[in-house]
């Protein structure tokens, strides 16, 4: 179990890494290299869900360094591309506004897990950022037709750009407006206050470290409260140790 899930958080390290190395990527070598560079990153998004839940695998640490991954590839993503178009600026704002309303509803006790319209997001954001990141550098891509690649330079970058983003900017739109429609749901807020019984998180009797590892590393207990509301609670139990 442990080398399943260090090989599972090696792959959301990657996308780390990757955005580290984005900005030197683009500086050196343009909008190719950060257009394979993303491509290989949200790549090992798409795999790293699906061998955690394959091999059960998955537990809190990974699904927080996940999503925190995921957000900071993508918005130094759109700031690599403001390099490149100011367009970028609108998803930017956008994605800042999802996350602070994703913050309030976490202090408010709400349900932040992705909606469907937040995990469709990514992929659309994948597919938009990395065409305008090839499209952006295309007389670079070799097997390219000739015709093509001047055809593509005859339109002019704020169409082109505006059109090559339209898709994200309006995904990163419906994903801000789902979760804030969430957010003065009077329905999930009574669904909130309520409660269930299941969502009880039980207490650990044990040191700090052995706490950790039991609710942030155990797929076990991942798996018996992954879709538990008061989500702090969770983070409670390791400062309750003796």
């Amino acid at each position: 179990m442990v080398v399943k899930l260090i090989f599972i958080n090696t792959l959301t390290l990657i996308r780390i890494l990757g955005t580290i190395i984005l900005v030197p990527v683009y500086r050196r070598y343009g909008g190719l290299a950060v257009g394979i560079v993303s491509l290989f990153c949200y790549f090992t998004d798409s795999i790293d869900g699906i061998l955690a839940r394959k091999l059960h695998a998955s537990t809190f640490f990974g699904a927080l360094f996940d999503g925190l991954a995921d957000k900071l590839f993508t918005i130094i993503n759109f700031i690599v591309l403001f390099l490149i178009t100011p367009y970028a600026i609108i998803p930017i704002i956008f994605e800042i506004l999802t996350m602070l309303v994703l913050f309030i509803k976490y202090q408010k006790n709400l349900n932040v897990k992705s909606n469907i319209i937040g995990k469709s997001k990514i992929w659309v954001l994948a597919i938009s950022l990395v065409i305008t990141f090839l499209i952006s550098d295309i007389n670079n891509i070799p097997f390219l037709p000739i015709n093509f690649k001047d055809f593509i330079g005859s339109i002019n970058p704020n169409t082109l750009y505006i059109v090559l983003l339209l898709p994200a900017i309006i995904m990163e739109f419906l994903t801000f407006s789902s979760y804030l429609m969430e957010l003065f749901n009077p329905k999930q807020k009574l669904l909130i206050n309520n409660g269930n019984k299941n969502n009880n998180v039980s207490k650990f009797k044990g040191t700090f470290w052995e706490n950790f590892k039991n609710i942030w590393l155990n797929p076990d207990y991942y798996e018996q409260h992954k879709n538990d509301n008061y989500l702090r609670k969770i983070t409670k139990v390791t400062k309750e140790s003796k």
